[in-house]
């Protein structure tokens, strides 16, 4: 099939759903499925993303002949500059020979358009019926809203991608069918990276050279800084990361709306570099204000007070330990209610009972804010790899605007409809079996110490029988681990664990409801925080049996 295109041409790439992104026509991966309809296609790598994909001839664009034809934007996602940047590297590097061809058919092309459209009859101009005043801000605030005897703002350019990232939307759309949603593995869509010393590289050097790329443009700050947090961890937890798959990259195009994020510890820290990392804008604040540095480096901004943050983003995400913080950041001296205005969002992903989760909503809608509740379903792995379950209930709109933020943090998203404490009862329910779960586990293992089996070898069998699931695998390693290194690094702390089974409890007696199991996970958890493990993973609600 006669083509334009060949390996090496640098072009603009269009995959279904989402705009033009800067590209590369390489040679094809031999483990990358190509398309099975008729159309021909090309094997394109995208810059910056450092992903592949094979893309119909009808969807690509030379780039030399289009440079500027896709960049027009006022807020381009930080991704695309960077590819822009390394395609422009890549188009100087070409030889002399291959830019003075290129000049000369652009010239060509000129001159033919000129000769047809000198024998066509001019088009008279039309005049336009009305002129259209400046964009609106994304902020909503009121007082930056134009007045109704204003001119209508100028439509909002939706953004370009950062292709490590989730389904195309904007703000204003609906949540798109899960039929739409693009699917990478069906797409022939690969991108594997591998752990170094270093932080995170391309598994082939020689490929990315071949390319044109830079070796800086492979690491963005925000995948520097998940690397660091990897390889901070202890050997246990590094033992526990191994044992999970690792999540496919994600194709997500960050909402152009300004995000802030509250509390930076074991969940929030992997949470806000997710959002980063999928490119987008984020305003940073914790009460140890040393947690923010890390992520200052990684391109966030730092509110200084929690009113700070929700009055100069478009929504504020809030992940906290417990009733008592989220009450303090929300109702307290510069809290998130001095902050909010009409219009203003807040998403509260905190674990707390429902009493504190309707106050919260309550005083938020008062003020005229918007609020979604958003509870995660995960401990500090899933946070970091953006695999959490996100279950959420309140504003359907909030959801919708928060869509690409979900899929940046999590694997799945849930709504559950819009009466608030939907989503907080079925996160305790969750948490319920969860602790059940671990404290039998806890149980077991206690007992084969007892009568001499080694729990090693319990460890395997479990992991291999109908009872494997990452919950017993990992927790069953890192009780295995604690008695060589006794030290349960905390991924999930017993205390918060041992809080949500409080909080289920209250929840089953409000329904009159009997919770036997849970009833007794719950003392064993009690009685591992009289130890002093409550600071520890919840995998220590052995000692309970222990001692």
């Amino acid at each position: 099939m006669a083509t334009k295109l060949k390996v090496g041409d640098l072009v603009w790439a269009k995959m279904k759903g989402f705009p033009a992104w800067p590209g590369k026509i390489i040679e094809a991966k031999a483990d990358v499925k190509r398309p099975s309809n008729k159309k021909l296609h090309h094997f394109v790598f995208f810059f910056g993303s450092e992903n592949y994909a094979w893309i119909p001839e009808e969807s690509i664009l030379l780039y030399p002949f289009n440079r500027d034809k896709f960049t027009s934007s006022s807020r381009i996602p930080k991704g695309f500059k960077e590819a822009l940047e390394a395609i422009e590297d890549a188009y100087k590097a070409l030889p002399a020979s291959t830019t003075s061809k290129i000049l000369k058919a652009k010239d060509s092309l000129k001159k033919s358009a000129a000769k047809v459209l000198k024998n066509k009859e001019p088009i008279k101009k039309l005049t336009p019926l009305r002129k259209y005043g400046t964009k609106r801000s994304l902020s909503t605030d009121t007082e930056q809203r134009p007045s109704t005897s204003s001119k209508p703002p100028a439509k909002k350019q939706r953004p370009l991608p950062q292709l490590n990232a989730s389904p195309v939307r904007s703000p204003e759309s609906s949540r798109p069918s899960q039929s739409s949603i693009f699917n990478l593995s069906e797409s022939g869509f690969s991108h594997t990276k591998i752990r170094s010393s270093d932080g995170y590289k391309s598994p082939d050097a020689e490929f990315s050279a071949a390319i044109g790329i830079r070796p800086e443009n492979h690491i963005s700050k925000g995948e520097d800084m998940h690397a660091t947090m990897l390889q901070n961890v202890s050997s246990s937890t590094q033992i526990e990361e191994s044992m999970l798959p690792r999540p496919v990259p994600k194709a997500i195009i960050p909402t152009p709306l300004r995000i802030g994020f509250l509390g930076l510890g074991i969940m929030g820290q992997g949470m806000v570099m997710n959002l980063l990392r999928s490119g987008h804008e984020v305003t940073v604040w914790n009460r140890t204000g040393t947690k923010c540095r890390e992520f200052i480096k990684a391109g966030a901004l730092r509110g200084l007070a929690p009113s700070d943050v929700v009055h100069n983003c478009d929504i504020t995400f809030t992940c906290v330990a417990d009733s008592s913080a989220v009450r303090d950041l929300v109702f307290g001296n510069s809290g998130v209610l001095q902050g909010i205005s009409r219009g203003k969002c807040y998403v509260e992903m905190s674990t707390v009972d429902e009493e504190t989760m309707e106050d919260v909503a309550e005083a938020i809608m008062a003020r005229g804010g918007v609020f979604l509740e958003a509870p995660v379903c995960g401990s500090r792995v899933p946070a970091l790899e953006g695999q959490l379950i996100i279950l959420t209930s309140g504003d359907r709109k909030l959801y919708d605007d928060c869509y690409s933020c979900f899929e940046a943090m999590g694997k799945k998203s849930f709504y559950l409809g819009n009466e608030v404490g939907t989503a907080t009862r079925m996160k305790l329910i969750h948490n319920m079996i969860l602790g059940s779960v671990v404290a039998s586990l806890g149980e077991g293992m206690a007992l084969a110490e007892k009568v001499g089996i080694d729990q090693e070898d319990l460890a395997e069998v479990l992991s291999l029988g109908s009872l494997s699931c990452p919950t017993i695998n990992h927790k069953s390693q890192a009780i295995v681990n604690a008695i060589a290194n006794n030290k349960f690094d905390p991924h999930f702390p017993l205390q918060h664990q041992q809080k949500d089974l409080r909080l289920a409890l209250t929840l089953g007696d409000r329904a009159e409801h009997p919770l036997y199991v849970a009833a007794t996970a719950n003392e064993m958890f009690k009685r591992a925080r009289r130890l002093g493990y409550g600071d520890s993973d919840i995998a220590a609600v052995v000692k309970a049996c222990s001692v």
